[in-house]
């Protein structure tokens, strides 16, 4: 039977992989919560700051995830603040750290809603968490929800926004350049849980609408640490093409493998950027995958904005696989609605939301697509190097995240 683990329980593998890009940073203290009030939110007078919560892993196995957030959700509310906040006024970021447990998750998120009384609050890495949390913020808490990671889909209680991708958003563009390049055959493999067997759901859909056939479909346990048989079942299908969502650590002995064993084929898959590519060394070289951003994207705007990120955080990691490009969409949508609103209100700004769209953002623009509750994202198609770094082989322009919420 599949685990339920999602692919953000995945990140605890790539915590553990890419232990090497920790950084440093320290928790911001959470400010008492005021008694004032106003008829927009919670907030005081006009003049009061906007209080935004950030939940992440700053502790534990998702530490370097958490750490990587915490960086780009200050250095977005800084740039906010520094062009005249949101209605004129500032925003005040609380950070807390649910310590990679959801247990904690669910302690600090009710301390947010009740105790620093946020309007809204951004964050998740693990579906675990996500789960304990969301009741807490969004039903009960009465609070506006958004959820940065990329993942398997169907997220849709109410007050809740996803601004990362879902699987067609990955899938659809990277099997089209698969079947362009003339595979025909196809093998899907990766690990035994909800967001792989998904995104390979996803991907056989897509090579038989197509013309194409699959030819093998093979899974090993999330928990495992290599995958010879999975190697030596790769090499033997002799397919043109490969679909993989394999996670860390498996995966660096995995594509080694099937490289160095002497496939011939195309190898895709969906978890592949610059901060990943470093662990394959040389095998990278020519691994295909769609994201959000890569470094190397032709986006004048983008380039400006990471490079000021990386000046004032040297240290921190920056890339889709941390989920820091959504991070930044989602505040900046979230300023969006609000000033659309004209309020911090819930019900105002949760309408706004439905409509709401950004050209000056990481990555390029996005807008959440009305009735969806998940967003239109600018992707990108990108070759892996052997050096680590990504040649775009396409802008792919606007993806619609598809089958999201009962959109009408």
């Amino acid at each position: 039977m599949a685990s339920n683990m999602t692919r953000r329980e995945a990140l605890q593998r790539f915590a553990v992989g890419g232990a090497g890009l920790a950084l440093g940073g320290t928790l911001l203290t959470a400010c008492g919560s005021s008694d004032g009030s106003s008829s927009g939110g919670r907030g005081g007078g006009s003049d009061e700051p906007i209080r935004v919560g950030a939940i992440t892993d700053l502790t534990g196995a998702y530490g370097i995830v958490g750490k990587a957030n915490k960086a780009i959700a200050e250095f977005t509310v800084d740039e906010i603040n520094a062009n005249g906040g949101v209605l004129g006024r500032p925003i005040e970021l609380i950070v807390v750290d649910g310590a990679s447990d959801p247990a904690t998750w669910g302690k600090v998120a009710r301390q947010l809603v009740t105790r620093d009384k946020v309007e809204m609050v951004i964050g998740d890495v693990s579906s675990a968490e996500r789960e304990a949390v969301k009741s807490i913020i969004a039903g009960r808490g009465r609070t506006l929800y958004i959820c940065p990671a990329s993942y398997e889909g169907g997220e849709c209680y109410e007050n809740t926004w996803t601004v990362g991708a879902v699987p067609n958003q990955q899938v659809n563009p990277t099997v089209d350049y698969l079947l362009e390049q003339g595979a025909r055959s196809f093998y899907l493999c990766g690990n035994d849980y909800s967001y792989p067997r998904n995104v390979l759901k996803a991907a056989r859909a897509r090579i038989e609408e197509g013309g194409g056939e699959v030819v093998g479909e093979d899974y090993i346990p999330v928990s495992a640490t290599d995958a010879p048989e999975l190697v030596r079942k790769t090499i033997s299908s002799n397919a043109d093409a490969v679909f993989e969502v394999i996670v860390l650590p498996a995966s660096v002995p995995y594509i080694k493998g099937v490289v160095d064993g002497g496939y011939e084929g195309l190898i895709a898959g969906t978890l592949f950027d610059e901060t990943i590519n470093p662990l394959f060394g040389r095998q990278a070289q020519g691994l295909i995958g769609a994201q959000d951003y890569f470094a190397t994207i032709d986006d004048p705007f983008t380039k400006q904005e990471v490079a000021a990120f990386r000046k004032k955080y040297p240290k921190a990691p920056f890339g889709s696989a941390l989920n820091s490009p959504a991070w930044y969409r989602g505040l900046y949508l979230w300023k969006v609605a609000v000033e659309n609103a004209g309020s911090t209100d819930l019900d105002a700004v949760n309408e706004a939301m439905n409509s709401a769209s950004y050209d000056r953002l990481i990555g390029g623009p996005s807008r959440f697509v009305p009735g969806t509750k998940h967003v239109e994202l600018t992707m990108y198609l990108g070759e892996m190097q052997a050096d680590g770094s990504v040649k775009v082989l396409k802008d792919l322009g606007p993806q619609e995240p598809e089958g999201q919420c009962n959109a009408s």
